[in-house]
């Protein structure tokens, strides 16, 4: 008498690391993608993901690192993750001795504690805040808890993990969001997560970029993507529960120094 058995494996998690300066797929023996505290090692898919399959947990620590870039942490709820394609994607910011491509944008700078010795893990999100720098309008009503937007691009595209801020006429309301997966559909953005409130048709999509300060208190805003020669970006600093923000002026095709930073905020 025999007896047959099968196992079929499940996908839990596909992981795509992206360099935020470019955000173009990151790969190579030094990149490292692992989930903390669990044995799963990922297979490497054929459009550069790295896979985790048969994962019991469901919420786990990821931890991806790549050469120069500084180590991207979140936590996944694996069991929000869309069954049928369960992707993460995980931009690595710029570490400060990471050179800029030829032609990139973005702001250089170093963040202080009040006697000068440079302040690590300083948090910074900004944005650029001019009509001319918008990457695409609504081209339709966006309800709030929608994981889906569709716009009308314009000014360069957005990428699968970019951020961005959605900006309504006249700039009273915004709402930070991230690319989430390629839809593969011209024109249709995927969220990270879903939308918080409600948009209506022709709000703004203002480009985005997030980074943390080092060892040495420097950091640097990627921002990828075309720009006019001078343009505003907003910014908000955090750090231990306080915040502060801050206005500066960049230039399109250069990473633009900035002041030092001195801190606690006001």
């Amino acid at each position: 008498m025999s007896a047959e058995s099968t196992f079929v494996s499940r996908c839990s998690l596909v992981v795509y690391p992206v360099d935020a300066w470019t955000g173009r797929p990151l790969a190579g023996p030094d990149v490292s993608v692992r989930l903390e505290g669990l044995p799963h090692k990922p297979l490497r898919t054929p459009d550069g993901g790295y896979a985790f399959m048969d994962v019991k947990a469901s919420e786990c620590s990821l931890t991806v690192t790549a050469p120069l870039r500084l180590t991207s942490r979140m936590a996944v709820d694996l069991a929000a993750l869309p069954k049928q394609s369960p992707v993460v994607v995980a931009s690595l910011l710029p570490g400060s001795r990471l050179p800029a491509p030829p032609g990139a944008t973005g702001l250089g700078l170093q963040v202080v504690d009040a006697d000068g010795r440079p302040l690590p893990d300083v948090a910074i999100y900004a944005w650029a805040d001019e009509e001319g720098c918008g990457r695409g309008r609504l081209a339709d009503d966006l309800p709030a808890g929608s994981d889906r937007l569709r716009c009308a691009p314009e000014g360069g595209r957005l990428l699968p993990g970019d951020h961005f801020i959605l900006m309504e006429r006249g700039g009273r309301a915004t709402e930070r969001c991230r690319v989430g997966p390629d839809t593969g559909q011209p024109g249709l953005l995927s969220l990270e997560t879903p939308a918080v409130r409600d948009w209506r048709r022709g709000a703004l999509l203002l480009p985005a970029a997030e980074a943390l300060t080092d060892g040495d208190g420097f950091a640097t805003l990627a921002l990828r993507g075309a720009y006019p020669q001078r343009f505003r970006v907003r910014a908000e600093l955090a750090r231990g529960g306080k915040r502060t923000r801050a206005e500066w002026a960049a230039t399109g095709g250069t990473v633009t120094r900035q002041d030092r930073i001195a801190w606690p905020a006001e």
